[in-house]
């Protein structure tokens, strides 16, 4: 649908049709599709006699006993088709009933929509809108019966919540609300994947999210049916332009799996930016800007997992993207598992550079080492705590107790450096035996001289003392005698 046309709620829709001649719109935040004979329509469902449907508009004269359907309300139309909320007479229920439009009726647009409901009948899926029914009107157009989606548009709850997420840093709980919408629009595109359908306009606006935490990824108008897993080439882009990978662009437009994997990393790029991934002037402009400008990137507030995750999604070659949606949503979910144990890796890993760029400039006898040093063993303890089978951390939690242990040697802190190494000592392996034999003995000659100064002092301390009291003692006998000479002068 593009903005030069009704416009709908897609809070209670299912997805619009797309105009089967392509459509440049200033506003290129919508869909373009183009007009092709696809012959892979199938004849499937001709062949069969279709049920004849009763539909009409609720309070329109007659009986409701003589209607399949009564018409609630239009949910919306787009380029060949309209979506009308209904109730199903026989089950007191709420349905989508999606027909071609009055006005745009055709055997392309039959086709189309034929094409739609053999597609959609293939994806048994949780998160893919079921299709109940597919009937003739009393005017002999094809009626598809859907389930109707009571929810909002992601894109709408994007937009509410990104703002309330940023501030200087991207909020956990934005993060992972959203990954988890993710995920189960990626098990719904793998499960269609895995059937050799690809849907080619996947974005936050193409999700809705229900009432009661249902995830759907709607409009399959342009989903394609590949042939032996091949790819599909066309002649003219068909999606949304600011969601394009760079060879669906092109003079010779061409889709397959890698293509939808490009379209994820794109939502997620708009789940972590607030936006989509690509803009331009115009059409032609933005469509320039996809195949020769850098893949765009995501920013620092953004944790690096997820801005490498996405950086592949979205790799200009195709051979570098992941081979599978599966695969993406694999690294997500790790990320969601291990996410916030990535972020303090990468924090704890700062400040171990950092002090180990402080002891070899000779600068750690600050006071800014110590709260650096103390703040990575800290951050390496808890990684190692929650993230065991990662020795990369235990490794790294290892270098940093040596450097502390030499530093707190350098400086006579022998309490502090017997506590790191015993710390050291039930982290690290055999190999390390001998260093912590070694750094042991360092530590008992260092407190032995430290006794034998002590001892010296000791010794001083007491001559010094004997000697003050000797002169006291004496200064107290003159004091003394002087006064037992006053005392005769007096008798």
């Amino acid at each position: 649908m593009t903005n030069n046309e009704e416009t709908f709620d897609v809070t209670q829709s299912l997805p619009s049709d797309l105009d089967p001649t392509l459509t440049y719109n200033p506003d290129i935040n919508t869909t373009v599709s183009v007009s092709a004979e696809d012959n892979h329509v199938s004849n499937s469902v001709a062949q069969y006699s279709l049920p004849k449907l009763s539909i009409n508009n609720n309070g329109a004269e007659g009986s409701q006993a003589d209607n399949d359907f009564l018409i609630e309300y239009q949910v919306g139309k787009g380029g060949i088709g309209q979506v009308d909320a209904a109730k199903q007479i026989c089950f007191n229920r709420m349905v989508a009933i999606k027909r071609v439009r009055s006005d745009r009726g055709s055997l392309y647009a039959q086709q189309q929509l034929e094409k739609e409901a053999r597609i959609m009948g293939q994806l048994e899926h949780p998160a893919i809108p079921p299709v109940h029914l597919v009937g003739l009107d009393i005017e002999g157009q094809m009626t598809l019966v859907m389930k109707f989606i009571d929810g909002n548009s992601w894109l709408e709850l994007i937009n509410r919540d990104y703002k309330k997420a940023v501030h200087q840093k991207l909020s956990m709980w934005y993060i992972e609300k959203n990954l988890n919408f993710f995920i189960r629009i990626g098990e719904a595109l793998e499960f269609a994947h895995q059937k050799s359908i690809i849907h080619r306009d996947i974005k936050p606006a193409n999700v809705v999210i229900g009432n009661y935490g249902e995830v759907y990824l709607i409009d399959w108008g342009i989903a394609f049916e590949l042939d032996n897993k091949t790819k599909l080439k066309e002649h003219r882009y068909a999606g949304t332009p600011c969601y394009a990978s760079p060879e669906t662009v092109g003079e010779n437009p061409k889709w397959d799996i890698t293509s939808d994997v490009y379209l994820m990393g794109g939502l997620l790029f708009h789940i972590l930016s607030g936006s989509p991934p690509h803009s331009g002037d115009t059409i032609d402009d933005l469509f320039y800007r996809i195949i020769n400008d850098p893949t765009p990137e995501l920013g620092d507030s953004v944790p690096a997992g997820l801005r490498e995750i996405c950086a592949r999604a979205m790799d200009k070659d195709p051979d570098n993207r992941y081979s599978s949606v599966y695969a993406l949503i694999e690294d997500i979910r790790y990320f969601i598992t291990n996410g916030r144990m990535t972020e303090l890796y990468t924090k704890a890993n700062d400040d171990f550079t950092q002090i180990k760029h402080m002891l070899d400039s000779g600068i750690s006898s600050s006071d800014e080492f110590d709260v650096i040093g103390a703040r990575c063993r800290f951050r390496l303890e808890e990684l190692n705590q929650n993230w065991p089978e990662n020795s990369r951390v235990k490794s790294m939690l290892c270098k940093c107790l040596m450097l502390l242990i030499g530093d707190a040697l350098d400086k006579n802190r022998l309490a502090s450096a017997r506590a790191l190494l015993k710390q050291y000592s039930n982290l690290a392996d055999s190999e390390s035996d001998i260093w912590i034999h070694e750094t042991n003995n360092r530590i008992d000659s260092l407190a032995n001289q430290l006794v034998s100064r002590t001892d010296e002092l000791g010794i001083g301390i007491q001559s010094m003392l004997v000697e003050e009291l000797a002169a006291q003692k004496k200064a107290y006998d003159d004091l003394l005698a002087s006064y037992a000479k006053l005392q005769k002068r007096k008798d």
